[in-house]
């Protein structure tokens, strides 16, 4: 059996199509738990008329106390061989656990289809897919796992939704994830069952749908000491301790966050953009290119700053003015800042960039890997 727990917080909103697509899974060994953790909206009255439809589902009805306690508190009741998380604004397809249920491992992960308002972008695992054991996660899987060659690029996709853990596995695993982690818990949570893990499958299907919000396509910025609790809960991983190449990776994954959510302290880390001045356009409007366009817009030395991005008539609802880039053939900036993450995917914007009739010289192309990762986070505390 499959225990579904499904953690919910005022997603009234959502919430009918969220338990739909559970109770209509092809796949029907299931037991469906929702976590109300105090909602203030009609979420709880929704859970019960579907509990009162179908028997496989039990409510717990709880005060408000956040994401990884409910999670928690879903794993301790279950009584599946296996765990799933489902968020209470998402969707599965409704063969979902038919397809990725075919064979038994301690966890099974695989792909996702995150949810834009006008379009979407499928997210898949760039660890080979196939069945590991002990040696292939340790040679394999481990040393990629939070970071590939490739900046920034999870080898396996944290989110803990596209999985399929054993209870017992997390059973071992969920007291040592803080309560008062508020970032990054997928990390926390999925990375120490890696470790404890005796056998992975990797699949490349893309069934949960992930509906990404304007709230968080706009990245809300969040205080440095949260950053620091996941830096510490991560590093003390006690499977990990002493592997250097955790540490490497790591390190890579908070620079990743910083980019994101407190860009203004690894600024001085960026050497491509500390003297920008004029007209400068920014290309991307993801997570890394809206934190770039607040700190740089308090920046005097720059006459006219505005975004472009190839999404852009799909991506004016979320706070910011995102232009078409052709419009750099027009009004060519004195520079373009590359502010996407993925390095092959920086490759392909210079190319088109330099077609378009943009001198190379123009561009800046940041090189994330020559950040002194390790001097930054010695910053933080």
């Amino acid at each position: 059996m499959i225990s579904v727990i499904v953690p919910i917080y005022n997603a009234e909103k959502y919430l009918n199509k969220c338990l739909t697509s559970i109770v209509n899974q092809t796949y029907c060994d299931l037991e469906i738990i929702l976590v109300n953790d105090g909602s203030t909206d009609e979420s709880f009255a929704i859970c019960e008329k579907y509990k009162q439809a179908d028997d496989r589902i039990v409510i717990i009805n709880k005060h408000n106390e956040g994401l990884v306690r409910a999670r928690k508190d879903g794993i301790r009741m279950a009584k599946g061989e296996y765990i799933t998380f489902v968020d209470a604004d998402d969707w599965i397809d409704i063969t979902t656990y038919e397809k990725v249920y075919t064979e038994k491992a301690d966890i099974i992960s695989y792909g996702l289809m995150e949810e834009y308002e006008n379009y979407s972008k499928r997210k898949t695992n760039k660890i080979e897919q196939g069945l590991y054991d002990k040696k292939g996660i340790r040679t394999q899987i481990i040393p990629k796992m939070l970071s590939t060659e490739v900046f920034f690029e999870f080898g396996l996709l944290p989110n803990l939704v596209c999985k399929l853990i054993k209870k017992s596995l997390l059973l071992e695993t969920i007291d040592n994830v803080s309560d008062n982690v508020t970032i990054g818990e997928d990390v926390d949570f999925f990375f120490r069952t890696v470790y404890k893990a005796e056998s992975v499958i990797i699949k490349t299907d893309t069934l949960y749908h992930y509906r990404q919000h304007q709230k968080s396509m706009m990245r809300v910025k969040l205080p440095v000491e949260r950053i620091k609790a996941l830096y510490w809960d991560l590093y003390n991983i006690k499977e990990a301790v002493g592997m250097t190449e955790w540490v490497s990776q790591l390190n890579q994954y908070i620079t990743f966050v910083m980019l994101l959510k407190k860009l203004e302290i690894i600024m001085p880390y960026i050497k491509e953009i500390s003297s920008i001045h004029g007209k400068v356009v920014i290309y991307g409007a993801g997570g890394f290119g809206r934190s770039l366009y607040d700190v740089l817009i308090q920046n005097k030395n720059i006459t006219r700053l505005s975004i472009v991005d190839k999404q852009w008539d799909n991506m004016n609802n979320a706070g910011y003015h995102i232009e078409n880039p052709e419009i750099a053939r027009i009004d060519i900036p004195d520079k373009i800042i590359v502010a996407i993450l993925n390095d092959n995917v920086c490759g392909q914007v210079e190319k088109y960039l330099i077609e378009m009739g943009i001198e190379s010289k123009t561009i800046i192309r940041i090189n994330f890997r020559e950040i002194n990762a390790e001097s930054m986070i010695k910053k933080l505390y």
